[in-house]
């Protein structure tokens, strides 16, 4: 027998009943700050998969968005993840350009600081720069005074180029959203922004069917989810995205729509 059986053992039962409420009370009190930090992430990806949730456009307090306000209006906004990168960026901006549209491009803080013309010719371009933080790391992993100092860093780095490039919306690498991204993103002042269509074209190497995914999705009001580098996906990533671009573009162009910043998506 244990000692702490033993112990037991000789207790009252009243003692044994507080002992067993306490074990129970600290196991509880253990759990709650990892509650806080998982339940957020659990909450969001039901909108990755649209047909496992009823969608969802945004959490009010700019806490989360999915997609535009329902406006009508026929525009959506691309979005672009892991850049800037010189060898890619440049020919997305290109084809925006052919096409008059405009977009949002979510980059890398480490990123910034390397490639800091590129983000001004984003810039200058006419598109948003949004932050995807400073280093692409998975929140759930990271603790949340991590987290805060990860993106404040990725927002000082946009500043320094000038502070009219201060982002105003904020995606998180993989789009994992933890209590520690929606306290990064308050203390920042950055409203929070995932998606609803994304081709993961990282994951399936066909154009097609990556852009039979966005097109099933592109509706008004819709995010759309590209990426404009292979800093954080396997090699060849941004070839396939923007292949599927150039039809995405082609079919806006069909449908009359233009796709805008995120910032022009939620205007009143």
């Amino acid at each position: 027998m244990k000692i702490t059986q033993l112990s037991d053992t000789f207790l009252p039962a009243s003692a044994r009943a507080i002992r067993r409420v306490g074990a129970g009370r600290a196991l509880r009190t253990a759990a709650l700050p990892a509650a806080a930090h998982l339940v957020p992430s659990v909450l969001v990806l039901g909108q990755w998969w649209p047909e496992m949730a009823p969608p969802l456009r945004a959490l009010p307090g700019g806490l989360c968005r999915w997609r535009g306000p329902s406006t009508g209006r026929p525009e959506v906004a691309l979005t672009f993840d892991d850049g800037p990168d010189p060898s890619t960026t440049p020919r997305v901006l290109d084809l925006l350009d052919e096409h008059e549209m405009r977009a949002t491009f979510f980059s890398s803080g480490e990123r910034v600081d390397r490639f800091p013309d590129l983000v001004q010719e984003i810039a200058r371009r006419g598109h948003e720069v949004g932050t995807h933080g400073y280093y692409h790391q998975r929140h759930l992993f990271r603790a949340a005074p991590q987290i805060v100092k990860d993106l404040e860093a990725a927002v000082a780095a946009l500043e320094r180029l000038r502070p009219s490039i201060r982002p105003r919306h904020f995606r998180p690498p993989y789009g994992q959203v933890s209590g520690g991204s929606i306290m990064a993103a308050h203390r920042s002042g950055l409203d929070m922004v995932l998606w609803s269509a994304w081709g993961r074209e990282w994951a399936d190497r066909s154009v097609d069917s990556v852009t039979e995914r966005l097109l099933s999705h592109l509706g008004p009001g819709a995010i759309i989810l590209l990426h404009d580098s292979d800093g954080s996906a396997p090699k060849g990533t941004a070839d396939i995205a923007f292949e599927a671009l150039k039809r995405i573009l082609a079919e806006l162009g069909e449908r009359r729509m233009k796709s805008v910043r995120i910032a022009d998506l939620v205007r009143n």
